[in-house]
């Protein structure tokens, strides 16, 4: 096996950028310098049929115009939103940009989705890994701290592996997670409509207008219970005030009942792929593309619609400094930041 190295485009800065595929017999994954970004996924359906299972552009101008939209991308410092813009580490308050209304989303303005990365490349017999590092200077974004960045991502049979370490030289905060568009159907043939979604929950957090973090509610008797499984399509007919609030449907975080196996599991029964998810994560927050008409073409000509992908953004409990500071982790050079999730790809 082996990694294929391609040209993708130039950056508005003329910066480079390649596309790095690598291929089993089971998965191919393309994934650019840009942002890490995961461009495509390829599995096959139940009549063997090789289709995209990503949201994503076909040229980098498109990446870059539409970077808020962060298709497959690293997301970084910060997953989510900051309330007020405001960050404090060891009571020093650090202003960020205010990009989502009064809050900071993800990191702005010097967001990991938008850096060129350096790659190497890793072959073995069993598996193919593509090794993304970068320095993030101090007082990048306004965050505190200089802080080596790994991300590999690791191909082994059906499973796509991402491992994230970053290592502060002083006390800051990281929450890091990947931005990929699911869509089973297979080249974006639907709309995620009759897909099913199953998370192992019992809690998830509500949130306000802003889709800052309120509280954290039990999922029996809500339309949240996804733990038998559901349709999307139910979701998105609901009128819980909590998926129209979001913009009718879900960008909530979901707190996994355990870690470091299956937290959650999609099934499109008309191809019959099937997605399972393994993280040490805390919580998952599942965003179901409520604004991807934003991204107008998408890979091949197609017309961006809303819906017509999902996001499981597996990451630590968010704005958790204010929002749950008895849970919130400073990191440095003797605690290092680590992160790992699985994606596991199989037919019903």
């Amino acid at each position: 096996m082996k990694i294929i190295e391609k040209y993708f485009g130039l950056t508005k800065k003329n910066q480079e950028v390649k596309a790095y595929t690598l291929k089993n017999e089971f998965l191919e994954v393309e994934i650019l310098n840009y942002g890490g970004i995961i461009r495509k996924i390829i599995t096959s359906d139940k009549n063997g049929n090789f289709e995209n299972i990503v949201l994503g552009f076909d040229n980098i101008e498109d990446y870059e115009k539409k970077v808020g939209i962060h298709f497959g991308a690293i997301v970084g410092r910060n997953a989510g939103r900051i309330k007020d813009g405001l960050l404090m580490i060891n009571g020093k308050t650090y202003e960020l940009e205010k990009n989502n209304g009064n809050n900071n989303l993800h990191g702005y303005p010097e967001h990991y989705a938008a850096k060129i990365w350096n790659v190497e490349k890793k072959e073995e017999e069993d598996k193919l890994s593509l090794i993304l590092t970068r320095i993030s200077p101090h007082l990048e974004g306004n965050f505190p701290g200089e802080i080596k960045l790994k991300v590999i991502y690791t191909l082994n049979k059906n499973i796509l592996e991402i491992d994230y370490e970053g290592i502060p030289d002083r006390d800051t905060y990281m929450n890091l997670t990947n931005h990929s568009y699911f869509n089973l159907s297979g080249d974006l043939k639907e709309k995620v409509d009759e897909q099913i979604i199953e998370l192992h929950c019992d809690e998830y957090i509500e949130v306000d207008k802003a889709t800052l973090p309120i509280r954290i509610s039990k999922v029996e008797n809500t339309i949240m219970d996804m733990r038998k499984g559901k349709k999307f399509s139910e979701i998105f007919n609901s009128e819980d005030e909590q998926i129209k609030i979001v913009g009718n449907g879900l960008d909530h975080p979901f707190i996994f009942n355990g870690k470091d196996e299956i937290v959650a599991k999609f099934i499109d029964e008309k191809s019959g792929r099937v997605m399972e998810v393994i993280t040490d994560q805390p919580v998952g927050v599942i965003y179901t593309g409520n604004y991807v008409k934003d991204a107008e073409i998408l890979s091949n000509g197609i017309k961006a619609e809303n819906h017509m992908g999902f996001c499981i953004e597996t990451q630590d409990y968010p704005d958790v400094i204010k929002f749950l500071p008895e849970k919130s982790k400073i990191y440095n050079n003797k605690n290092v930041y680590k992160q790992k999730t699985k994606f596991i790809f199989s037919l019903k």
